[in-house]
Parts: structure tokens; C-alpha cells; sequence
């Protein structure tokens, strides 16, 4: 009989107790503010539901991050898998260790989070899909989708965020969020050129 690895149950246990500190956390902030997205795998009531994809909360990157861009940047997933039809569960994790041992132990299908979050060695095992970008002294941050290549799930979701990620952009929804939480005139002309450049599949 195959024996549990004793690291991988504490390992387990510490994303369950940090899920449950998470989601009390939100549950505390939601009584303030009204939450849009994404949908909690925890759940008060009822059997707790896989997450498809999970994130991570992130201290901003730099002077002029803020937490508005993790909002927008979640908004621009939900939006462009809404686009294709799709409503996947994205747990939002308290650190990017735990949300990136659920993706290494293939506990979601997907992370949000950026191509720097994976050693070179992890990245070829990865498709990363770029969808925001914040300047970052002379570069630029990325915001990604990484999915996880050896897997049907992940796959049928690539392609879900890919198509639905083009057709935002392309009917101005992409442009509405941004401006949502930006201001008018704040998008680079050459802004989707840049993300075009980080996605060398897009046509």
C-alpha cells in the first residue's frame, strides 16, 4: 500500500488552515464591500468545490502599484473566460507559496501570477498566457496565466482565456476595465502590441 509523504500531508493541512484564514478574511471584508469576483472554493455551506484556478494576495510591486491592479487584473480573467462561455472556481491564496504548491502538485489547473514565479526549469512545463502589464522602473511587470501543459483541463482552459482574452481586446471590454480603474487616456497606443509581443502564439 502506497504510503503518505508526511511533508505533502503538512503541507496540505497548512493550505487547508490558510484557505479557512483566507476565507474568513474575506467573509470580515465583505460586510464593508460587496465582492465581485473570483468565486471562493470555501464554502460555509455544502462540500468545498476544486479550485480550477488559484492566485495569490501580492504586496504591490512598486511605487506605483497598488492593489487596484490585482483587482483589474482579476476582472480581465473573469471577463475574458466569461467571453468564452466559461465560469472556472479561482481560489485566491493568502501567499504565492501556497498558491504555487497547488499548481505543482496539480491541485489546480492554472495559476495567476507571473512568468517569474517559475524556476527556468518549471517554465517548460508551463504555458504562460500574458494578459497585464504594470511599468516597473525601465520594464514592465507581466501578469500571467500559467497553465499547467500535461493536463486536458488545463488545456481546455488555455484555450477558453486565450480566445476570450483576443475578444475583449478586441470589442474595447479590455479597454473599458482598464480605463475602469486608471482613468481615460492612460493605455499605451502600442500597449497591445507589447502583450501581442509576450504571446508570440497570438496571430
Amino acid at each position: 500500500m502506497k504510503q503518505n509523504n508526511p511533508l505533502d500531508l503538512a503541507s496540505s493541512s497548512l493550505i487547508s488552515m490558510m484557505r479557512l484564514l483566507s476565507m474568513l478574511s474575506l467573509i470580515m471584508s465583505s460586510w464593508s464591500a460587496v465582492a465581485t469576483a473570483p468565486r471562493v472554493t470555501a464554502q460555509m455551506l455544502g462540500e468545498e468545490k476544486k479550485a480550477d484556478i488559484v492566485g495569490y494576495q501580492s504586496i504591490p510591486l512598486n511605487a506605483t502599484a497598488t492593489d487596484l491592479d490585482g483587482k483589474l487584473s482579476l476582472e480581465i480573467v473573469t471577463e475574458a473566460f466569461k467571453a468564452s462561455g466559461k465560469t472556472p472556481i479561482v481560489d485566491i491564496l493568502p501567499s504565492k507559496e501556497l498558491a504555487k504548491y497547488a499548481l505543482l502538485k496539480s491541485d489546480a489547473a492554472a495559476l495567476i501570477g507571473s512568468p517569474g514565479d517559475l524556476t527556468a526549469k518549471e517554465k517548460n512545463q508551463y504555458d504562460i498566457i500574458t494578459f497585464y502589464l504594470i511599468p516597473i522602473g525601465s520594464g514592465e511587470q507581466q501578469f500571467s496565466m500559467i497553465f499547467r501543459k500535461m493536463d486536458t483541463h488545463a488545456k481546455e482552459l488555455q484555450k477558453a482565456f486565450s480566445d476570450g482574452l483576443k475578444k475583449i481586446i478586441k470589442t474595447g471590454k479590455y479597454l473599458e476595465l482598464f480605463e475602469k480603474y486608471h482613468g481615460k487616456g492612460k493605455l499605451s497606443t502600442d500597449y497591445v502590441s507589447r502583450l501581442k509581443h509576450y504571446n508570440s502564439s497570438w496571430k
